[in-house]
């Protein structure tokens, strides 16, 4: 009995003493662990307690620190803990702040100390030392951001496309007049900039009152923008600040193809995975935004210590990486020729021009009509009578010669549907007459009639043959063309003709031209890129095909009255009209294809009244042009 009472007793008096055990000494260790994890969770984020310190104010001094830091914030980890003489323990951590992914890291090692409180819990002490190693009592960090050198675009003979440009940023400075006056500047400083003047306004109305609100960046060299940014200035409170900033030519030059440069939106940020920041400059649209990687290159950072006096000791640098220059095979005075070209054409228009010999696109231009639209790479028209080179290249594949007779009626009834030629269609290109007077004077009957020889799957062969079907590689969106794989009855006679659901782009029509100059499929290159692939048809163009077609497209000039073409120097003109009809009320969209030398060419206005009438005279201009 006593014996038992003796063992219970000493279980009890155990469980007591492991009880104080865990109290006393494990529990507070663990306490601890947990206190200093929180406390680098805590410098990590920015966010402090300030029951964690023994010293107050922890969290105001840890905001004060960080303020010059905007957004980056740095891990933070904590090493084992060990006991102190005075009975505290303490920790190292070690910071980590990754300014680029890639680049080194600022990294070094803090010391913390935390002080035994009440029963089993801890608290630390502040100190901006604890924040980085030689911060006195009233410094702060401060990271300033170093600009990358933007890269340029360049043409082919390494002319400047886009790139850094003298200029001015026209803008609204809040901080120069009253907010009633800065509102009152900004409609009329719109109107004058030829921006959205209720968008502005509202920018102006709703930016703070130091605010610098930009209306719009203008070229210091060119003097019409210069003479503007000086009227700008005779408003309230507008500024004309001189900077360097990634600019085109001009407002307009190749702007579908290059894009701009701005501010990087909040999207673009988000997408980055880190690689563009809020505050960075990136491309908007063409090549600036689908290069923007290589353009950009990366910002730079230098972290400093600042004293009371606003005097800084440089910590820590991150040099930035300039970004490299974006080669193009745009032929600058071609481009700028092609654009002065269709300024006066209304409806939206294209140039484009290929050099065969290796596909680079020299020009590919849109008119003002075209608002911006890169009608010249991403337009979806039907292309009319151009596409007959690809019906004819199917015909010669079915046996036909430029010499073959063909049956040129005075229209044509499919399925009850009527196809007649042009309006004017002359009579004595009627009957039977060779393929290549069909051709020459366009004779859509001479075509369809010939339906039955040619498969639509050999009219998508032929357009296959001819770079018209192949996915368009040129870094920034575009199309080339589509042929549908069935088409029976009219449509099958519309595809014969480049109507009903045949769909070209100018320089998907370019193409087809340039691999008749060059006598094998033709691939359109924008950007020489090591990845690029050629087009790899099914049925590879052959020479005589080449051949064959070259002849007949030289007869639409010395046969088919277009005498315009004759009067151009260099060597022979070969070329195809195209009038496609579309809408209702019916209208026309205007081609023309023409091939001489070296040089390809596709012009397109999406209304009017022929190819002749309108898209002719483009092509002679241009031609002109480049022979100067």
């Amino acid at each position: 009995m006593k014996r038992g009472l003796a063992l219970a007793l000493a279980a009890v008096l155990l469980a007591v003493t492991g009880g104080l055990v865990w109290w006393f000494a494990y529990l507070p260790g663990e306490r601890a662990h947990e206190q200093a994890d929180a406390i680098a969770a805590g410098l990590a984020s920015g966010t402090l307690e300030d029951s964690w310190f023994v010293t107050p104010g922890a969290q105001a001094e840890l905001t004060r620190i960080y303020a010059g830091m905007g957004s980056l914030r740095p891990s933070v980890s904590v090493g084992p803990l060990t006991s102190q003489s005075d009975g505290s323990l303490g920790a190292d951590l070690t910071w980590r702040w990754e300014i680029h992914a890639g680049k080194d890291p600022w990294e070094y090692t803090t010391a913390l100390r935390l002080h035994r409180t009440k029963g089993p819990d801890w608290a630390a002490e502040f100190t901006p030392t604890l924040v980085a190693p030689t911060l006195g009592a009233t410094d702060r960090l401060r990271a300033t951001r170093l600009s990358a050198v933007r890269g340029a675009i360049l043409g082919q003979q390494g002319e400047i496309l886009a790139g850094n440009t003298s200029a001015y940023r026209v803008g609204i400075d809040k901080t120069l007049t009253t907010p009633e006056s800065a509102v009152a500047s900004a409609r009329p400083l719109a109107d004058l900039m030829g921006i959205d003047a209720e968008r502005f306004t509202a920018r102006v109305q709703g930016a703070g009152p130091k605010a610098f609100i930009e209306a719009r960046i203008l070229r210091r060299g060119d003097p019409a923008e210069a003479a503007l940014a000086r009227r700008a200035t005779d408003f309230a409170g507008v500024r004309a600040i001189a900077t360097t900033f990634p600019l085109g030519r001009t407002s307009s030059f190749a702007r579908p193809l290059l894009g701009v440069v701005g501010d990087a939106t909040a999207e673009q940020v988000d997408a980055s995975g880190g690689t563009i920041r809020s505050g960075d400059l990136a491309g908007r649209g063409g090549l600036q935004e689908a290069r923007n990687h290589v353009l950009a290159g990366l910002t730079g950072f230098v972290i400093e210590r600042v004293n009371a006096d606003n005097r800084a000791t440089e910590l820590f640098r991150v040099e930035p990486l300039d970004g490299a220059d974006v080669q193009t095979t745009i032929d600058a005075h071609l481009q700028g020729a092609a654009e002065s070209i269709l300024a006066g054409v209304g409806p939206a228009s294209a140039l484009v021009a290929i050099r065969p010999s290796d596909g680079a696109i020299l020009t590919a231009a849109v008119g003002p009509g075209s608002q911006g639209f890169s009608t010249s790479t991403l337009g979806q028209y039907a292309p009319g009578s151009t596409f007959k080179v690809v019906s004819s290249l199917a015909l010669l594949r079915a046996g036909l010669g430029p010499d073959t007779p063909v049956q040129c009626t005075d229209g044509v009834t499919v399925d009850g549907y009527r196809f007649d030629n042009w309006q004017g269609y002359p009579r004595s290109a009627l009957g039977e007459v060779p393929l290549h007077t069909a051709f020459a004077y366009s004779c859509n009957s001479a075509f369809i009639n010939a339906r039955d020889t040619i498969p639509q799957a050999a009219l998508v062969s032929a357009a296959d043959s001819l770079g018209l079907m192949a996915k368009a590689n040129l870094v920034i969106p575009g199309f080339l063309g589509t042929v549908p794989a069935e088409a029976n009855g009219t449509a099958h006679a519309a595809s014969m003709i480049g109507q009903g659901q045949v769909l070209a782009s100018p320089l998907g029509m370019a193409t087809v031209a340039a691999s008749v100059a060059a006598g094998h499929t033709v691939t359109p290159i924008l950007v020489p890129e090591p990845s690029q692939q050629a087009a790899t048809p099914a049925v590879p163009l052959t020479q005589e095909e080449a051949g064959a077609l070259r002849s007949l497209m030289r007869s639409v000039v010395t046969e088919g009255g277009h005498t315009a073409l004759l009067t151009i120097t260099g060597d022979a003109v070969g070329a195809k009209t195209g009038t496609a009809s579309y809408g209702s009320p019916v209208r026309y969209h205007g081609w023309m294809i023409a091939t001489q030398g070296d040089l390809a060419v596709a012009a397109f206005t999406e209304d009017g009244s022929s190819g002749t009438t309108n898209a002719e005279p483009l092509v002679v201009s241009f031609l002109e042009a480049a022979n100067r």
